[in-house]
């Protein structure tokens, strides 16, 4: 665990000096602050208009470093021949592995962290204290580990492919992931046997994003149990399993 550590630190590091996740981040405080600014525009929808920009801020903050971090780690230190000399440490490949997840993961957080304070003092400023829901940090929390989702995607894909390809290939996986009902639509009312097996197929390997979307809820005022973050808790543990595990078989075959 110590060396999972260590490299979770050093990714940590590393990933604070580039200067594109402060532009993704300033990005994402941005859409907040608009959120907020032109909410009176809207006459009884201020509280809407807050929710909406701000939830959208958040996943877009969230995939632009899921696809980043995840696209860009494992290649860069191949090209800068840096993962060799790590590895030639009493370091194991699914440890380095694990280690760039937690890192890349801990960038996520923290910078989910810092949005969070002003999103939610716009959150209260446009809605009474009183009747402040715990609905929207679970919202958050889910915003959150579909970004972790998509990291895991982003690191399987880099290791087999250019980092620019994973970046443009996670994205598909988020578009993909996020109408993932009309997947199963397709599924089951295809025109062709061919049809319904390939959107079958994809029904169960992309993520399904709207299982993390409490966004409706929010709005509504409508409860979300625990029972459904315990589902949605479960189906992220599977999925970063199974695709991880995968990143590793495939990354412990690759030769530098």
């Amino acid at each position: 665990m110590g060396a999972i550590f260590a490299i979770a630190g050093a990714t940590f590091k590393e990933s604070r000096r580039q200067r594109v996740l402060l532009v993704v981040f300033l990005l994402g405080l941005l859409l907040i602050g608009v959120a907020t600014a032109f909410s009176g525009l809207s006459t009884g929808e201020e509280f809407r208009f807050v929710v909406d920009f701000g939830l959208t801020g958040f996943l877009l903050v969230g995939v632009g470093l899921a696809c980043i971090l995840g696209g860009f780690m494992i290649p860069d230190e191949i090209d800068r021949r840096i993962v060799m000399t790590v590895l030639t440490k009493p370091v194991s490949r699914l440890q380095y592995l694990l280690g760039k997840f937690l890192g890349a993961a801990l960038v996520i957080l923290v910078v989910n962290v810092l949005m969070a304070i002003p999103f939610i003092a716009a959150y209260v400023w446009k809605h009474p204290l009183h009747q402040f829901t715990w609905v929207l940090p679970l919202a958050l929390v889910g915003v959150y580990l579909q970004s972790l989702v998509l990291l895991a995607a982003a690191m399987l894909l880099s290791t087999f492919s250019s980092a620019s390809f994973t970046v443009i290939a996670t994205g598909f996986v988020f578009i993909v992931g996020s109408l993932n009902q009309y997947l199963v639509g397709l599924a089951e009312h295809g025109d062709s046997r061919w049809n319904k097996l390939v959107f079958g197929v994809l029904a169960k390997i992309i993520p399904n994003f709207q299982n993390f979307d409490l966004r409706q809820a929010l709005l509504a005022g409508d409860p979300v149990g625990w029972p459904h973050m315990g589902d949605v808790l479960g189906y992220t543990v599977v999925y970063l399993t199974l695709v991880l595990a995968i990143a590793w078989l495939f990354f412990s075959e690759r030769e530098f």
